[in-house]
């Protein structure tokens, strides 16, 4: 099933590739993270790291795989966040559509457990949908076209485990590589 607001991601992601004019990305970024912490409230920011970047890195990484892979040594560049402002009634639409719950910050109901528990899911459905997205964006050739081979887009949080790189290996194949693997923590 195509979503609305998968169709909608997909083509905000590529057009905003198709802008970029930077020579050595060798990733991009899908960083996951929920707005004021509320699990209903799912978003996307999209951006890139550079070979520079990687070399310049290097002297505060604690080895070389941290310097790569870790978002907190990468460009923060946020060519789009999707899931705030104007695109969030796309992401509530798609909760509603999905049948999966949704509370705003302010509601009573937010502190309960119960309410926790029922919303816990929601992240891991919306990383699907990024997964498909990904996938899409390979089978089509997009990076190909634009810089002439296939790059890995990975899709992460702040933090980085197991969880993460089955994620990017369902979504990006044999694009994800051994470094990045181990630095999530698979041997």
């Amino acid at each position: 099933m195509h979503s609305a607001m998968k169709k909608t991601l997909k083509n905000l992601i590529v057009s905003r590739i198709n802008e970029w004019t930077e020579p050595d990305i060798y990733a991009l970024s899908l960083f996951v993270y929920d707005e004021n912490d509320n699990p209903c409230k799912p978003t996307v920011t999209l951006g890139y790291n550079t070979e520079r970047q990687y070399r310049e890195s290097l002297p505060r990484a604690y080895d070389e795989a941290e310097a790569r892979w870790n978002y907190a040594f990468w460009l923060q560049n946020d060519f789009l966040c999707f899931g705030t402002g104007e695109t969030a009634a796309s992401v509530r639409e798609w909760l509603v559509k999905k049948k999966l719950p949704f509370y705003e910050d302010d509601d009573p109901a937010w502190d309960d457990d119960l309410t926790y528990t029922r919303t816990a899911y929601i992240t891991g459905e919306f990383v699907r949908e990024l997964v498909s997205i990904v996938k899409q964006i390979h089978k089509e050739k997009v990076l190909t076209e634009k810089f002439g081979k296939e790059l890995p887009i990975i899709i992460h949080e702040l933090e980085y485990y197991p969880e993460i790189a089955q994620q990017n290996v369902k979504a990006n194949g044999d694009l994800i590589d051994g470094s990045f693997l181990a630095f999530c923590g698979v041997k």
